[in-house]
């Protein structure tokens, strides 16, 4: 580890400007084009749940989805001062991302040279899997800056010997277990890392101290968690697709290429590295924060029940960078060798990055902006609106109104059963269309939010390892379709999107 001597006020400074400037490019990259993408399943989850009043969003936390608890909270009033456009809703992500990319510049100036700092930042804000989480509604990005930042005061704390930085480490460890559970596994990462660094004798009071502190603050959040382990029933369980959603999907995801170039700098830098004889501070601290996690969420997976999927590690992406800077490092002698290895890297991610701010870049292709677009245009007061169930969606199409209720103002949703904020759940109930006689004989307008036809089944796998076979579907061959044409409806216009279809009945 580096030397307990103080900083320099030229240090401090220099050490601002690169964690600054890697903080602005995480940032413009993270969310340049994020406002593209049409929102997706768990996004809308993110915008429905968040935007509840606080009443109703501690019920529902109560009931479920408490892991992603601190993060709705955060939205919900993120969402009350800039809205929920795609854009602001992404732009939290683009934020965090950018505050742990200069996290891993602080880290690796702790624990090694500027050189690898400033490396290590700039390969994190170009992973694939930071710029997919960068431009995501949801949580990921943050805890890798809540990882990233509390490793950074774990190393102070070891550095600087302060008892007010095992404080903060407490605090830290706390705030960053209720913001994703999963991060508690850093824990006996941490402690790895201690006795690697042979810095456990000086320190194991102050270490042991803070995170038992952290861990009490934290118990009663850990115990709701796990009483609400049912919301990840649905992770399908390990199989032979694990090697690539370890090698690909987790750190490089949409990439091969970079990860295969990432693999060989690894090797040929490893090579590099073996001249010394005691095993660099930065992997002391990375290797620990890869692998104890995954180590122990695969063997959790294998021995209780399936909790493993690739996105849940992106806490891990910014160790994964401090390797690679590393490596890069131990490799090239000057800036602009290191510059045009970076520019390498920056091409093999290049086809990723743009495929992730496409139109439907979103898991199969979801749409539901653009029909919440179209519904604000196209339906007028006192329609009727009904929304079915998919096979490319777990709930019903309701989502689409989720995304923005205005675009609905005025329309008649004659289908909304019981509603999800009285019963402390994600989504909303229907009815079923076959019991709405009554209300649809006083319609004279009717759209109906349905898949899309199919002539044939289409099987999808996610990189969650989730396989969807989706039946062919035809409309006017269902028994919804049926109810409405008895009622004295018939189909008028159509529009079809990505995935979804508009269908406008008239009498």
């Amino acid at each position: 580890m580096t030397s307990a001597g103080p900083l320099r006020a030229r240090d401090v400074r220099g050490l601002l400007r690169d964690s600054f400037l890697v903080f602005a490019v995480g940032v413009v990259l993270g969310a340049a084009w994020s406002w593209r993408p049409s929102f997706w399943y768990d996004e809308v989850a993110t915008l429905y749940s968040s935007q509840r009043s606080r009443p109703d969003l501690s019920n529902l936390l109560g009931h479920i989805d408490a892991v992603h608890g601190l993060y709705y909270v955060g939205m919900h009033y993120w969402f009350a001062a800039f809205g929920a456009s795609e854009f602001s809703a992404r732009f939290p992500s683009a934020l965090a991302t950018g505050a742990a990319g200069a996290g891993v510049v602080v880290l690796g100036a702790l624990i090694s040279t500027r050189r690898v700092a400033v490396l290590s930042g700039i390969l994190f804000v170009i992973l694939p899997s930071v710029t997919w989480a960068a431009a995501e509604a949801r949580g990921y990005a943050a805890t890798a800056a809540a990882a990233v930042w509390l490793t950074v005061i774990l190393l102070a704390a070891l550095r600087f010997r302060r008892w007010w930085l095992w404080a903060l480490y407490a605090a830290g460890l706390a705030v960053s277990i209720v913001l994703f559970v999963y991060l508690i596994t850093l824990v006996p990462a941490h402690l790895l890392t201690i006795l690697l660094l042979r810095e456990a004798r000086r320190s194991w009071l102050g270490w042991t101290s803070g995170t038992a502190a952290g861990a009490v603050v934290a118990a009663p959040f850990v115990a709701l968690v796990r009483r609400e382990s049912v919301q990840v029933a649905w992770i399908p369980p390990l199989d032979g697709h694990l090697p690539r959603a370890v090698a690909e999907y987790q750190w490089f995801v949409g990439a091969p290429w970079f990860a295969v170039l990432f693999a060989v700098l690894v090797v040929a830098g490893s090579v590099a590295l073996v001249r010394g004889h005691r095993l660099p501070p930065v992997l002391s601290v990375a290797l620990p924060w890869i692998a104890v996690p995954m180590a122990t969420l695969l063997a959790y997976s294998l021995l209780r029940s399936p909790v493993y999927l690739p996105r849940y590690f992106t806490f891990t992406t910014p160790a994964v960078a401090l390797v690679g800077g590393l490596c890069l490092a131990a490799l090239t002698r000057k800036w602009w060798q290191s510059a045009a290895v970076i520019a390498v890297f920056a091409v093999a991610a290049s086809p990723s990055y743009l495929e992730q701010r496409e139109q439907w870049a979103k898991p199969s292709g979801m749409d539901f902006s653009t029909v919440n677009g179209f519904a604000g245009e196209h339906l007028r007061p006192g329609d009727c609106v009904l929304f079915d169930k998919p096979a490319w969606n777990p709930t019903s199409l309701r989502l689409v109104k989720n995304v923005r209720p205005e675009a609905f103002d005025g329309t008649r949703d004659i289908g909304l059963g019981t509603t999800a904020a009285s019963r402390g759940s994600l989504w909303d109930d229907e009815l079923a269309v076959p019991d709405l006689a009554g209300a649809l004989d006083s319609c004279s307008v009717v759209w109906f939010f349905t898949d899309y036809e199919r002539d044939t089944e289409r099987i999808i796998r996610h990189t969650s390892n989730e396989v969807w076979t989706l039946p062919p579907y035809h409309f006017e061959d269902t028994e919804a379709f049926a109810a409405l044409a008895r009622s004295g409806l018939r189909i008028d216009e159509r529009a079809t999107f990505n995935v979804t279809q508009a269908v406008k009945l008239v009498r």
